[in-house]
């Protein structure tokens, strides 16, 4: 169907190709007809004239990851979808897995997909006092596609940039990144200052980042003997996961006394030192002993040459040696949810 012309678009033409007469920029292989005529097809501005809406975009190309790809095929986070590689923040990924653990609710409540942006949103708690919520400050983090692959270039805490050819589960990615986001001060440069910021912490401020608490923090009372604030610790720690709540153990590195080379007593605990594992059980061993069983959020192993080295990522410890060899810095405990 052919086009009207209305009488301004006659006039805007007239207008143009006088222009073009008076600045000799008509071609010499078209004459004044001939723009006459082009300018009528395309319009006075150059495009072509359309009736109603605009002429649609182009589609825009499908995001690489989605609300599917975010948990496994149970269909909830897991402390195994975490793989602490590029960025020093065991700390945080450590909470993050025990959190998805025990209570997979605050992970899966936390995250929201928007089908339409292909952007994720997360919600964080800045260490900030909210006197409307009498809380910590909650805030909204949005996560985008891009942000996502800078993550995985940067080799963080999720298991999808070890695994090539695979999207998910990407729960760990989005969580980390958006602590990253939280952190930085200015996104449109990138992320850098984000992922530098949130480098070495404290287990607390990561359980207050990810469930708006500190949760507890439990150390050894010193006035006691080891075996003594071992049953304590066992007491504490073991009802708080009978309750269901995350824990995570920080380490310290060993200070024996001038005594335990003399006496025979251990110098090392087998953990790595200055570092967040999370716990996947306490108990007593047939000797009576407490035993703590921990998953190092490293993902594969627990080679720190101590004596304890494995391939697996789980490692079990008795907790009065941590005790004697001060390599316990806290058992840090979140709420239930």
């Amino acid at each position: 169907m052919t086009t009207p012309v209305s009488l301004s678009d006659v006039a805007d033409v007239f207008l143009n190709l006088l222009e073009l007469t008076d600045t000799k920029k008509s071609s010499a292989s078209e004459s004044l007809v001939e723009s006459f005529l082009t300018s009528l097809s395309t319009g006075a501005n150059g495009t072509a004239p359309t009736a109603g809406a605009s002429a649609p975009s182009a589609p825009a190309t499908p995001p690489r990851f989605d609300a599917s790809d975010l948990y496994g095929a149970g269909g909830r986070p897991r402390e195994t979808d975490i793989k602490q590689d590029g960025v020093s923040d065991c700390y945080y990924v450590a909470t993050l897995g025990a959190v998805a653990e025990r209570t997979p609710n605050q992970i899966k409540n936390a995250i929201s997909y928007d089908s339409s942006t292909g952007t994720f949103s997360v919600k964080l708690y800045k260490n900030e006092w909210d006197w409307d919520t009498m809380g910590y400050k909650q805030v909204t983090i949005e996560v985008t596609q891009q942000d996502i692959l800078d993550n995985l270039t940067r080799r963080g805490g999720s298991t999808v940039d070890n695994n090539p050819g695979t999207d998910g589960p990407i729960w760990p990615a989005v969580m980390e990144t958006a602590f990253a986001k939280m952190n930085d001060t200015k996104w449109s440069d990138g992320l850098a200052q984000g992922y530098r910021s949130i480098e070495w912490g404290w287990a607390k401020d990561a359980m207050r980042a990810v469930t708006g608490t500190t949760g507890d923090v439990l150390k050894g009372m010193q006035m006691f003997d080891t075996a003594t604030q071992a049953e304590i610790l066992y007491m504490q720690v073991s009802g708080a996961m009978t309750d269901g709540r995350p824990v995570t153990l920080s380490t310290d590195p060993e200070k024996p006394d001038f005594w335990a080379d003399v006496t025979g007593r251990p110098t090392q605990d087998g953990l790595v030192d200055n570092h967040v594992y999370m716990v996947d059980r306490i108990y007593k061993n047939s000797s009576g002993e407490v035993m703590v069983e921990l998953r190092n959020p490293w993902g594969n192993n627990n080679n720190v040459g101590e004596g304890k080295d494995t391939a697996s990522a789980i490692v079990t410890v008795k907790l009065e040696t941590l005790l004697e060899t001060k390599g316990l810095e806290c058992f840090n405990v979140g709420p239930r949810r």
